[in-house]
């Protein structure tokens, strides 16, 4: 009798420790999330900051406010419908209903809006955190285009474009390569692990294809079609802007793994695949190391390529960044920093495209490298639940699938906004600048107005006026023998 009520007792004790350690666990994980979710908003304060330092003083608070309004805009159209397409699209159609996907029986249904775990709920500690730091990776997508299209394009247009890709675009492709049960991943072993392509790069390519309909600012080429460069306001505000956005990196990253406390090795990247904290952590640090080296060599020293050069070179080591030795990391980071430089120049002289920040080469071209890489220095690695492993044709087939996804929806909804006169702003009000169009007033009144200059492809700083008048009636007289044809 004594021997089996102390054997009762034991299991009893042995159960409620169980369950406390699954609590404590939970709530760990809890705040896990919690805090990489606080520490990402300081790349959204970052890029803010960066695109409101390199508009012109005539279009600060515009630029400023587009960021703002990702957040308004995205995140309810994430919550209703983005999160869902997450969790059911990943076998590329929820073949089972809510008990989609196989990797991860029943994810679907818990992405629902109304399902108990996206509200208020005392028995589920991980689903709301988890939505959130996803969350934070869609404003992400919309802050990459933003810096793109400044100066230039109307806001009402910026936020149906920024909705589609933050809410529909970029999850759709996560759902098929950046989960435990998308297709790419348990049949081509696609290893994307901290979101080279799936983030940076689908959204420099939709970039892209606004970029293509938008057209340049008024005054940036000449006839001869050589590019001139518009002086930033505040280079300095630049700056800072992207170190803000490489600190909130750490959380970016962080909010890519899997914590499991009580399980060995503890940490697991999206994939569900074994990998720490420390690893991660060492890739982005020396990551932005080589990217600085690198793109101020390519550079010749410039300060705004050389700190974009940092960025380049954590995107194009991202995907690989839970298996890659820091050596290795070093001189892939520092061959994305260089290589930014050079295709952001061949962008902006070559195509002709005014991309503002250079998010296509940034982000665009190094999240597309960073996955290129990962086939080479990492195939053979086993990826995902089923141990698939990563090959350059597996590599090759997430690209070819993501790009057509993302170019194609930002191609087509700016063209359909370009023909119904949408998509920017008019002429006369570009010229006299958003801020005083949407605002009515000039945000450094303390300041003094000083004539607006602009580089030649010479070199030479000259005064902006001439030159963007003399384009303004080009441009004008090219619509209205348009109109009258």
């Amino acid at each position: 009798m004594g021997s089996s009520l102390m054997s009762l007792l034991a299991e009893t004790t042995i159960q409620d420790l169980e369950r406390q350690i699954k609590l404590d666990s939970q709530i760990l994980t809890e705040q896990f999330y919690f805090f990489t979710v606080v520490v990402m908003w300081l790349i959204h304060a970052g890029f803010m900051a960066y695109e409101a330092g390199i508009a012109r003083r005539k279009n600060v608070m515009s630029t400023a406010m587009k960021n703002i309004l990702t957040i308004a805009v995205v995140t309810p159209t994430f919550y209703y419908f983005g999160w869902y397409v997450y969790g059911c699209f990943q076998e590329g159609w929820p073949k089972s209903g809510h008990a989609s996907p196989d990797a991860l029986p029943g994810f679907c249904g818990l992405t629902a809006p109304w399902s108990a775990g996206l509200g208020p709920n005392l028995q589920d500690h991980v689903s709301l955190v988890f939505f959130l730091a996803f969350l934070l990776f869609s404003w992400t997508t919309g802050s990459i285009m933003s810096g793109a299209l400044i100066e230039r394009v109307r806001l009402s247009a910026y936020l149906m474009l920024t909705i589609v890709l933050g809410s529909f675009v970029w999850i759709m492709d996560a759902a098929w390569g950046w989960s435990s049960g998308g297709w790419l991943v348990t049949r081509f072993g696609f290893h994307d692990a901290i979101a080279s392509l799936v983030v940076h790069g689908v959204a420099g390519a939709f970039t892209l294809g606004v970029l293509l309909n938008l057209g340049p600012r008024i005054g940036k080429y000449d006839v001869a079609g050589r590019a001139r460069s518009f002086r930033p306001h505040n280079t300095h505000m630049t700056l800072l802007g992207l170190m803000l956005i490489f600190t909130g990196f750490y959380g970016f990253y962080a909010a890519c793994l899997v914590i499991q406390s009580t399980v060995f090795p503890g940490w697991l990247n999206i994939y569900l695949s074994p990998t720490t904290l420390g690893a991660i952590a060492m890739v982005i640090t020396i990551g932005f190391a080589g990217g600085f080296t690198g793109a101020w060599f390519a550079s010749k020293g410039d300060p705004f390529w050389t700190l974009s050069g940092g960025l380049a070179g954590v995107i194009a080591v991202s995907a690989g960044a839970d298996v890659y030795h820091p050596s290795l990391a070093y001189l892939l980071a520092a061959s994305g920093g260089m290589l930014a430089v050079w295709v952001g120049t061949w962008i902006e002289k070559k195509l002709r495209l005014d991309d503002a920040v250079g998010a296509v080469a940034v982000h665009g071209f190094c999240g597309f490298y960073g996955v290129f890489l990962v086939g080479i220095f990492a195939g053979g690695y086993p990826t995902g639940i089923n141990n698939i492993p990563v090959s350059f044709g597996g590599q090759l087939m997430g690209m070819m699938a993501f790009l057509p996804l993302a170019f194609l929806p930002g191609y087509v909804l700016s063209w359909v906004l370009k023909k119904l006169n949408l998509l920017r702003v008019p002429p006369e009000v570009e010229l006299e600048g958003l801020d005083l169009a949407e605002f009515q007033q000039d945000f450094y009144p303390e300041f003094e107005r000083v004539p607006e200059v602009i580089v030649t492809p010479d070199g030479d700083e000259v005064e902006a006026a001439p030159i963007l008048l003399d384009a303004y009636h080009s441009a004008t007289r090219k619509q209205t023998v348009k109109v009258g044809a």
